[in-house]
């Protein structure tokens, strides 16, 4: 994950804050239909009080990954939606958006997990607050794609500045 987020900013990190992983679902049994309601499938905070003390409270970069396991019910077109959200509530649209990935199904009835991967550059403020949420959403345009798992969602904070 380090070598990841050293990649992701192109800088080299000089420390890890935190990471947490949550595993929503570790198999493939789920039965819950999706629909247009987002719903909070990942939620992790991530601990930025170290960064306070070694002055690096501006220099946190955040590395974000999630990955769901669905299947389709019947043969239907639909829209799927991961959003990945900052400071908000388990309510969709409550923080700020970091990243939104849209997947179109066309008809396909088996495919694999879907994934989504983001970075963020939290504000000085924030990171001073001592805790950033992360909240990972799905929703779908039909209600024939089935949430069936494995659903992950992790994230790693690292502080620092350049060394190059």
């Amino acid at each position: 994950m380090e070598k990841y987020l050293q990649e992701l900013v192109g800088k080299t990190a000089k420390f890890k804050v935190d990471s947490l992983a949550i595993i929503q679902s570790n198999n493939s049994n789920g039965t819950d239909p999706l629909s247009t309601t987002p719903l909070l499938i990942g939620d992790i905070g991530l601990q930025t009080g170290v960064a306070i003390h070694s002055g690096n409270a501006a220099n946190v970069r955040v590395a974000l990954e999630g990955t769901v396991g669905l299947t389709v019910a019947t043969e239907a077109t639909a829209i799927i939606t991961l959003t990945i959200e900052r400071n908000g509530s388990s309510t969709a649209g409550t923080g700020v958006l970091i990243h939104q990935q849209v997947f179109e199904t066309d008809f396909v009835r088996v495919f694999s997990p879907l994934s989504i991967t983001a970075g963020d550059f939290p504000p000085a403020a924030l990171v001073l607050a001592g805790e950033i949420r992360y909240t990972l959403f799905i929703s779908s345009t039909s209600d024939a794609i089935i949430l069936s798992g494995p659903v992950g969602f992790n994230g790693s904070a690292s502080a620092g500045t350049t060394t190059s």
